[in-house]
């Protein structure tokens, strides 16, 4: 995947303050733990020396200097473990006097054998889902948010409720084999509270998470395969296609064209055959779908979407009118 400018300056800058962080933690950790037993220092002196000597004696030949070199390599480790004893013995982890890197393969350099570390791939990806997300959106919403008191009817605020939880169950169960979810009802009901209320759950888990509105999205995606991007790098599809779980909001309210209608079959079609979960937001019932898109669209949500009705009158118009 290719990456903009902006997203490789902004993992690289991550990455610098892990490092720090992990540096500036050791040093923590090391001023503590030689003011409680100083004789640390004096291993770390004796073992810094031995690696010097070590380094020292690389340019010697003969076989007297492969035996010089062994001896100074099992005195070097037997050092190392005297220090690790010492540091046991004063009531420490073996562990706590080294560097808290985040990732402990590179190092937080981000590269590991000169190529880019798994963790700093995971960060780069992270951050091209979040800028590609409304995640201004994202921070608004939660379960705890979700107020019944709105749905007046009995049996509409019963339904929410239900709807509510079923929320909750799949964001605490969620993972990349998910069943996908098809909200439906008119606007101003819930249905992008809740699917925001999901992706932060998920988000938090771990997971990779691309929300937007199918307008936005596709209008990205149309940008970028026309070069109209101001950053073509970035590919939009790809991210929608290979996300854990996509959240399209508003899913029939995108100006319809022969580019819009091909693009929603193969985001829809290809995260079908990977596997991959969605949920998708829209006033469209199951019958409605089929009057407004093709066939192969419709087919494709009605097959393998499980429909959740939200019923009720509009929350927005009600929050406004208090």
């Amino acid at each position: 995947m290719a990456y903009s400018t902006r997203i490789l300056e902004k993992a690289k800058a991550i990455l610098e303050q892990r490092r720090e962080d992990a540096e500036s933690e050791y040093e923590i950790r090391h001023g503590i733990v030689v003011a409680r037993c100083p004789e640390i220092a004096e291993k770390e002196a004796q073992i810094s020396s031995a690696g010097l000597d070590i380094i020292k004696s690389l340019g010697m030949s003969g076989e007297k200097a492969g035996e010089y070199v062994k001896e100074l390599a099992e005195k070097n480790l037997e050092l190392q473990r005297e220090k690790a004893a010492l540091i046991k013995a004063n009531g420490f982890d073996e562990d706590y006097l080294e560097i808290p890197y985040t990732c402990k393969k590179c190092g937080d350099t981000g590269f590991k054998d000169g190529r880019f570390c798994e963790c700093h791939l995971k960060l780069l990806q992270q951050l091209s889902f979040e800028e590609l997300s409304q995640s201004s959106r994202l921070k608004l919403s939660s379960f705890d948010s979700f107020s019944l008191d709105y749905y007046k009817n009995s049996d509409d605020r019963k339904r929410a409720g239900q709807i509510l939880e079923t929320c909750k169950q799949y964001a605490k169960d969620f993972d990349r084999l998910s069943p996908n979810l098809y909200f439906y009802g008119r606007t101003g009901l819930g249905k992008t509270h809740l699917s925001l209320a999901i992706a932060n759950e998920v988000i938090e888990k771990g997971f990779s998470v691309v929300y937007g509105s199918a307008q936005n999205l596709l209008s990205k995606i149309e940008r970028e395969k026309f070069g109209r991007s101001d950053e073509p790098d970035v590919t939009t599809e790809e991210m929608l296609l290979s996300c854990d779980l996509l959240i399209l909001d508003d899913l029939g309210a995108e100006f319809s064209t022969s580019f819009t209608v091909a693009a929603i079959y193969n985001i829809i079609n290809t995260r079908l055959c990977d596997g991959l979960p969605m949920i998708i937001n829209s006033n469209f019932s199951f019958a409605q779908l089929q009057e407004y898109y093709t066939p192969r669209i419709a087919s494709r949500i009605i097959g393998d979407f499980t429909a959740i009705e939200f019923c009720g009158e509009d929350i927005r118009q009600l929050k406004a009118e208090e």
